[in-house]
């Protein structure tokens, strides 16, 4: 995903009626913090970053000032000022803070995945559904309209099978390459975005087979639902443009999703109007449901690769 410093055009906006932006707080301040979530999020004008907390209060500070809002010395503090949360930690944290943002009545805007585990996850999913808050996972793709031409395109052609893979060498160097996601490699970090477009394509997986290394190639065989059959790859440590392709197959032709062809500022709004909506009571296509189903998922293939779960 590219570095984001967007800044819409007033005119993009002139057909919709003017309201006030929601505000959103903002918790964590790691790469994606810094580079994805603030950013799209600060664009406006649907959403303001009302202030900035992180375990590392230097961190948040330094956020907070390339953002021009302001850092809290706490989770509550900067609950009491925001409408909504945007979470951006590490999976193990990411439970824990979204559960006491869901029962202070906030919508959510949360990682992917959601946590480590099956159990975090429904943990996520229990608080979210008690408190009636809305809630979305950031499943990157979700936000690109060409996943909406795909999935059509996958309807026409009558998709009975297809492939897809994510390669890419976020673990060979820079932001990326350090903490859960070298403990645990690319099942947990990146499988949530392929098993989603796949099922974007090809309806729900109902059966997964693995084989390799999380922290090399791994190779998936699925089965789906109506019985669409599909096979995967994923890698993080490969020296190659970062690519996620999905490419499925029918009696009336095929059709073919590329994550390279994407308009990041349309993407931005995107991300901004879905939380809105959530905010309001709509329930997104990348919801906390879907982020627990593809927890289960990714549970299973890491128990058949001996990966922890």
């Amino acid at each position: 995903m590219a570095h984001f410093a967007i800044h819409p055009e007033p005119e993009a906006y002139s057909s919709s009626p003017m309201v006030s932006p929601l505000n959103v707080g903002l918790i964590g301040a790691g790469p994606w913090a810094r580079m994805v979530t603030g950013p799209v999020l600060a664009a406006g004008p649907q959403t303001r970053v009302a202030g900035v907390w992180s375990r590392t209060a230097e961190h948040a500070s330094e956020l907070a000032a390339q953002l021009e809002t302001d850092a809290f010395d706490s989770v509550d503090s900067l609950l009491e000022s925001c409408d909504a949360v945007a979470i951006a930690v590490a999976p193990s944290a990411q439970p824990e803070l979204a559960i006491h943002a869901a029962r202070a009545g906030k919508a959510l805007l949360l990682e992917k995945p959601l946590a480590v585990d099956v159990a975090g996850a429904q943990s996520i999913v229990d608080a979210v559904n008690a408190a009636g808050v809305g809630a979305v996972v950031m499943l990157s793709n979700r936000f690109n309209d060409a996943v909406d031409e795909f999935a059509a395109a996958a309807r026409r052609v009558d998709a009975y099978g297809g492939r897809g893979c994510f390669f890419s060498g976020a673990f060979l160097g820079g932001p990326f390459a350090q903490g859960w996601r070298l403990e645990r490699g690319a099942v947990l970090d990146v499988g949530p975005h392929l098993l989603d477009l796949l099922e974007v394509a090809l309806g729900p997986i109902v059966d997964v087979r693995a084989a390799g290394d999380p922290l090399g190639l791994v190779a998936l065989i699925c089965r789906h639902e109506l019985g669409a059959v599909s096979s995967a790859s994923l890698c993080c440590r490969a020296a190659t443009e970062s690519r996620t392709e999905i490419e499925v197959y029918g009696p009336k032709g095929s059709a073919v999703y590329d994550g390279r062809m994407i308009d990041h500022r349309l993407w931005a709004d995107r991300v901004r109007l879905t939380l809105v909506a959530a905010a309001r009571g709509e329930t997104p296509a990348a919801s906390v449901q879907r982020g627990l189903h593809l927890q289960r998922l990714i549970a299973d293939i890491e128990s058949q690769l001996g990966a922890a779960s």
